[in-house]
C-alpha cells in the first residue's frame, strides 16, 4: 500500500494534466483546430481515467476496512480531480459550440 501523499501526488499530476490538455484543446477549437482538440480531450481523458483509478483503489480499500489518514494534501487532490472532472463536461460542450460557430460561419445553420 502506498502512502498518503505518494497517492495524493498522482491525483494531482494526473487532474493537473488533465486539465492543461483540456486548456489547450480549447485553445485549438477556438482557432478552429477540431482535429488536435479532440486528439487533446482524448488525451484528457486518459489522464482523468488515471486520476480516478487511484481514487478507486483508495476507495476500495477503505470498503475493506483499510483506512487512510486525514491528509489536507488528499483534499486537494480530490478537488483537483473533481475540478478536472467538472472541467471536461463544461469545455466538451465549449468545443462543441465552436464547432458550431464554425459551421455557421461557412454557411450552415446554427441548432
Amino acid at each position: 500500500m502506498q502512502n498518503i501523499e505518494e497517492v495524493s501526488v498522482k491525483i494531482i499530476a494526473s487532474a493537473g494534466d488533465a486539465l492543461a490538455q483540456m486548456v489547450q484543446a480549447l485553445d485549438a477549437a477556438r482557432v478552429g483546430d477540431f482535429e488536435k482538440a479532440d486528439s487533446l480531450m482524448q488525451q484528457a481523458s486518459l489522464s482523468i481515467t488515471e486520476a480516478h483509478k487511484v481514487q478507486t483503489g483508495l476507495i476500495t480499500q477503505e470498503a475493506q476496512g483499510i483506512k487512510s489518514e486525514y491528509s489536507i494534501l488528499m483534499v486537494h487532490a480530490q478537488d483537483h480531480l473533481m475540478n478536472a472532472m467538472l472541467a471536461q463536461i463544461l469545455i466538451k460542450e465549449m468545443i462543441q459550440l465552436y464547432r458550431k460557430l464554425a459551421e455557421v460561419s461557412k454557411g450552415g445553420k446554427f441548432n
